[in-house]
């Protein structure tokens, strides 16, 4: 597994950045431009794990607020499946948006845990903090269909659909409250069966990773902001970055953010690869992410000081969307408990087969 850019995958993240400077103030013009550049044709041959994370870290570091994360996420869980029902195959020539509605209230990220129901083909149940519902176009809906997991696409003027807005720590990413009451899943637009099985799995890996590439990507522009503060703000006569206490906290927060985007490409590298332990891989770097990418935030607001507080300050909506991509498709809590659980199973069977 080679983890080094290539040439291509570094001229598409210099891109992508050059894109976001010009757009940075319009919402619309970013998703306009970033689909006409191709930011949603995911396949081998075109864009992968990597790329999609190499996007998805620069949008984190401008904050961009594009509805990207689903989009990309829907994509690439499907792609590698074949005979896809007509409205799944179809996303890869439509550049809809997509939102994805796995939480539900007091449950878990895990897709194996759902109340939310198909009933023949009718959806019910209830989703939570679905990411960026007002720019999409469609819902992927994962429920349960007789114990095993079922993707749906539904249109969002679905009769029986209800969606209602939630408070977001992340004013850039709106959520949202869905209710489905006999929600009618329309012919080509239902995934179910091993092939759904395989793509609940994907989407959770990828969707974790991407969550926490925006995240690094966020910590990234924290930590260039606060070195670059540090070499400016003098007091009693001399830059605070001088100061032996602060550089320890400017280097721990490198080490953080360099190694959290080390581990996000292994990851990426391995999905793409459809490595055997890629599934795992993505689980503890979602969890690492999210931790390192959150202390981060905290030592750039220590390094800030008073003013990182501020309404007029750009480091409180850094620190927001990292605290909410460190939870998307499982907080570190979340994939501690599943790896501790996986591994305590593995050592079991290991023991029973002695």
């Amino acid at each position: 597994m080679d983890l080094e850019l290539t040439d291509e995958q570094k001229l598409l993240d210099t891109s992508v950045e050059t894109l976001l400077e010009r757009h940075a103030d319009d919402p619309a013009a970013v998703w306009e431009k970033l689909v006409e550049f191709g930011g949603l044709m995911v396949d081998p041959e075109a864009l992968g794990a990597v790329e999609l994370c190499l996007i998805a870290r620069n949008l984190g570091t401008k904050l961009a607020s594009v509805p990207y994360l689903g989009s990309a996420a829907v994509r690439y869980a499907v792609e590698p499946i074949e005979d896809l029902p007509a409205g799944f195959a179809n996303l890869a020539e439509e550049p809809t948006a997509i939102a994805v509605a796995l939480l539900e209230p007091g449950g878990s990220w895990s897709a194996e845990r759902l109340s939310t129901r198909l009933d023949g083909e009718a959806l019910n149940g209830e989703k939570c903090a679905v990411d960026s519902v007002p720019a999409a176009g469609q819902v992927l809906v994962v429920a349960l269909d007789d114990q095993a997991p079922a993707l749906a696409l539904v249109p969002l003027d679905a009769t029986g659909l209800e969606v209602t807005a939630q408070d977001s720590i992340d004013a850039g990413t709106p959520l949202s409250h869905i209710s489905l009451a006999a929600v009618a899943v329309g012919p080509g637009y239902l995934l179910s069966g091993a092939a759904a099985a395989a793509a609940a799995e994907r989407l959770t890996a990828i969707g974790g990773l991407l969550a926490a590439a925006e995240a690094n990507g966020a910590a990234g522009a924290m930590l260039a902001q606060a070195t670059e503060y540090a070499g400016q703000r003098r007091q009693f006569g001399r830059t605070i970055g001088s100061n032996q206490a602060l550089r320890h906290i400017l280097a721990d927060m490198y080490v953080r953010q360099t190694a959290s985007w080390s581990s996000i490409l292994y990851s990426a590298a391995a999905l793409d690869d459809d490595a055997s332990d890629a599934q795992r891989s993505a689980s503890i770097t979602k969890a690492f992410a999210a931790r390192a990418c959150r202390d981060v935030a905290h030592g750039a607001m220590q390094v800030f000081g008073g003013i990182a507080f501020t309404e007029e300050h750009d480091a409180h909506r850094f620190l927001r969307r990292i605290n909410l991509r460190g939870e998307q498709f499982g907080s570190a809590e979340h994939h501690e408990r599943l790896l501790g659980r996986t591994l305590a199973a593995e050592a079991r069977q290991t023991a029973s087969a002695g």
